[in-house]
């Protein structure tokens, strides 16, 4: 009925996401910003970790369930590995989550959303300008104004924006 796992390439890649998930739910309260105080009253009506939270028990739990489903005869059991291009491509994206994750506090979330989803689009293949321009631009902006309008959470973002937006809603 179960079988022992061996270290494939999606074992070793749920292991570290589901080790990954666990550490920032342990220690969220480092990961995320303190939401911005007006008068000792927090702007935010949730909690700025709230959502993370969330998306991270999601994801160790899908996690479990996937290692769970190899572990069975209810998986199959992938034969081949990743080759040498498929390193390189998921090389370049951890580099470009790398670039986002120092980005976000020095250009906002806004710019830096913005610049990964580019560099994403141009490594997936995209190369219709009308379409990476809608993708990077109209899907962070939808984001951020439901993230700040409708569930008031703050996002890292330049002054200038913020007030931008203030002034327009």
């Amino acid at each position: 009925m179960f079988r022992k796992l061996s270290p494939t390439p999606e074992v070793l890649t749920l292991g570290a996401l589901l080790t990954c998930s666990v550490m920032s739910l342990i220690f969220i309260n480092s990961l995320v910003a303190k939401p911005k105080a007006l008068f000792g009253q927090s702007l935010s009506a949730i909690s700025p970790s709230a959502f993370p939270m969330i998306v991270l028990t999601l994801l160790a739990l899908m996690c479990i369930a996937a290692l769970f489903l190899l572990r069975t005869d209810l998986a199959e059991t992938p034969t081949k590995g990743l080759y040498r291009d498929e390193w390189i491509r998921a090389g370049i994206f951890f580099g470009i989550m790398i670039l986002y994750s120092l980005t976000m506090q020095s250009f906002g979330f806004l710019i830096s959303t913005a610049i990964s989803l580019i560099l994403i689009s141009l490594q997936m293949g995209a190369r219709s300008p009308i379409q990476i321009g809608l993708v990077s631009l109209v899907g962070p902006v939808s984001l951020y104004l439901s993230a700040t309008r409708l569930l008031a959470v703050s996002l890292p973002e330049l002054n200038v924006i913020e007030l931008f937006f203030a002034k327009l809603f």
